[in-house]
């Protein structure tokens, strides 16, 4: 089923693109996982684009722009019972000079999404899947491999927007017939989901979860090490200085 024009809107808060292409440069997602010369022309490019000190900073910054995909899929699947159609051969990136800070949009080829037709526990099971296991915990182990980053700082990243949205969805009135689905996908995400559902032997959202306390970082995303990039208002190196200052 292909999605709306009031679905493709919805979306766009997340950086999707629903138009054609009209861009410098843009890349299929699946480019990033299988194509190790196109990975490393990608993560210069990111570096050169945001004056990264080095590839692993520059790989924490392109993890962290990709994880608008996160929160894309996960309003798809808790607000309208949708699952976006997430095939890394049909995800588009696509980027163009303007702005000063390289953000890169999503482009599906083409946008659809299948609504939930069985029992809903064993569709949210493949939603989550297609989403952590089947994009990010892939590019996240190339990157690792290519720049020898920590995988923890490109889980955060993503995590860190996981509890963003559900935050703010659950605080937004116009969502409120759906809260009680947004907090059960929720809890479901952070406490129940099986580390096989992010391709990893634990869950990544659960580990870097600290409920009532915040949203404060265990690992620093980076941004500090790129031109003009300052710490994070969570990042622990801030929580750091305010205990020892």
């Amino acid at each position: 089923m292909r999605l709306s024009e009031a679905e493709i809107k919805a979306l766009e808060t997340y950086r999707f693109s629903g138009g054609t292409a009209n861009v410098s440069s843009s890349m299929l997602f699946a480019q990033l996982l299988h194509d190790d010369e196109q990975l490393a022309k990608y993560v210069a490019h990111v570096r050169n684009e945001m004056g990264a000190a080095n590839d692993a900073v520059a790989a924490s910054m392109l993890v962290k722009r990709l994880s608008f995909l996160a929160p894309m899929a996960l309003y798809a699947m808790s607000i309208w019972n949708k699952r976006l159609v997430l095939d890394p051969r049909r995800i588009w990136l696509d980027t163009d000079d303007e702005g000063e800070m390289w953000m890169p949009r999503f482009r599906l080829e083409p946008p659809e999404a299948e609504v939930c037709d069985i029992e809903r526990s064993r569709w949210r099971e493949q939603a989550v899947h297609d989403v952590f296991a089947s994009l990010f915990a892939p590019l996240i182990a190339q990157l690792r491999r290519l720049t020898r980053i920590s995988p923890l700082v490109l889980w955060e990243n993503v995590a860190i927007y996981v509890y963003w949205v559900y935050e703010r969805w659950l605080e937004d009135e116009s969502l409120a017939p759906v809260a009680d689905r947004l907090r059960d996908d929720f809890r479901f995400l952070i406490y129940e989901a099986d580390g096989r559902l992010f391709g990893q032997k634990d869950n990544p959202l659960r580990r870097f979860f600290k409920g009532a306390s915040g949203m404060q970082r265990t690992t620093c995303c980076l941004y500090v090490q790129t031109k003009g990039g300052t710490c994070c208002q969570t990042c622990p190196l801030k929580a750091r200085q305010r205990q020892t200052g």
